[in-house]
């Protein structure tokens, strides 16, 4: 009996994440006892809907190839499980936009808005920006949005929790998804629509969002006015914005760099030629990179697992830590609130950032966490 109700719980989460949205969906994920809950929240429902999927078409769990295949290259085919996961991926994001803005879990409740300056940055950030100083400066999050968009809400649940531990996350674009979106024309809901090239995220803004915000640090009068650590800036990114990312540490002020469902591509299509963040680094300008480097990919299922296991292979000069969670598909582990890529980002964070011995656990030592979590493949080099 205990059995049936813990996987009737776990259904309830299930159509709670993918067909009820709103404060209403929230609240029933709120009143699960505790133990389910937590499992709601590790597991991407992305997942949870693909297994479900599956096992009503009667397909067979196969054990993951020891060796990368060739690249896979977006988009995939329609017709294949890939690109049939993709698109269910694609229909529940209009669900998705409907969720209210959380505040993350961390100790700063945060929120997020256009920067004050009025350049193309949105800024997610503790409400309280003084309070939060008032016990330590603030670490620097750069993020690279999925496809480059321009779009700087799409990631809101995940920026907004890492800013919620004390972290000024900057992003380039603009607000065009979520609660927070400008209504499109004709009344429409907040969905982005097509995206002038120029305005996609690059490498290039990236670095002049670190610019900006450690002027802001030495301007008086910025409410960012001493409330930075200099020492602290990190850049991160997923899938295209994971490419851009990497060229973003190059910086010599970053200090860590955190990779989503991204990888260098070994032979770039023609058809990405009029997308430079895809096609501008090659694998041996992994060589630039001078801090040691997360990767989290989300097993076959990802488009990008096969280029960011051979960027593992590439990098030979800094720490690289890479785990691969087979089933969690490209962008699953990051999709949902509280979902389990972001904390272990944030644990990726706090050693590489503030030295926390317990974070670090999560990483190192023969016994590591993810190590001996049977659902991550772990691949390490230099890592203790």
């Amino acid at each position: 009996m205990r059995h049936v109700l813990f996987f009737q719980k776990i259904s309830q989460t299930v159509r709670v994440a993918t067909n009820e949205v709103g404060n209403e969906s929230l609240s029933k994920v709120m009143s699960m006892p505790a133990q389910y809950r937590k499992i709601a929240t590790r597991l991407p429902a992305i997942l949870l809907v693909s297994a479900t999927i599956a096992a009503a078409q009667g397909t067979e769990a196969v054990a993951p190839p020891t060796t990368p295949g060739p690249a896979i290259l977006f988009p995939p085919l329609p017709n294949t499980a890939l690109g049939q996961k993709a698109a269910l991926m694609g229909s529940l994001a209009p669900k998705w936009n409907k969720v209210p803005d959380l505040e993350g879990s961390g100790p700063f409740p945060a929120t997020y808005a256009a920067a004050p300056n009025g350049s193309d940055y949105v800024l997610y950030q503790p409400k309280d920006l003084a309070g939060a100083e008032a016990k330590g400066k603030l670490g620097v999050y750069v993020w690279g949005s999925g496809a480059c968009s321009a779009d700087a809400a799409g990631s809101r649940f995940h920026l907004t929790e890492i800013a919620s531990h004390g972290y000024v996350v900057i992003v380039p674009g603009k607000i065009l998804s979520g609660p927070k979106a400008p209504p499109r024309p004709g009344g429409a809901g907040p969905e982005p629509g097509p995206q002038d090239p120029a305005a996609r995220a690059t490498a290039e803004k990236m670095v002049a969002g670190i610019d900006w915000i450690l002027a802001e640090n030495q301007r008086k009068g910025s409410p960012y006015f001493g409330a930075i650590d200099p020492a602290r800036i990190a850049v991160a990114g997923f899938s295209c914005g994971g490419l851009i990312a990497l060229k973003a540490g190059f910086d010599p002020r970053v200090s860590a760099v955190l990779i989503e469902s991204s990888g260098i591509l070994k032979d770039p299509p023609p058809a990405f030629a009029g997308l430079p963040q895809m096609t501008a680094l090659k694998k041996e300008d992994l060589n630039k990179l001078h801090t040691p480097v997360l990767y989290l990919l989300g097993g076959p299922e990802d488009i990008a697992e096969s280029n960011g296991l051979d960027d593992f292979d590439h990098i030979h000069n800094v720490p690289v830590f890479l785990g691969d969670q087979p089933g969690a598909g490209h962008g699953g582990l990051i999709s949902v609130p509280n979902a389990e890529g972001t904390k272990i980002e944030l644990d990726w964070l706090d050693w590489q950032l503030n030295h926390d011995p317990i974070a670090a656990q999560t990483f190192t030592g023969p016994h590591c966490e993810l190590c001996r979590d049977f659902r991550w493949q772990v691949h390490r080099k230099a890592i203790p």
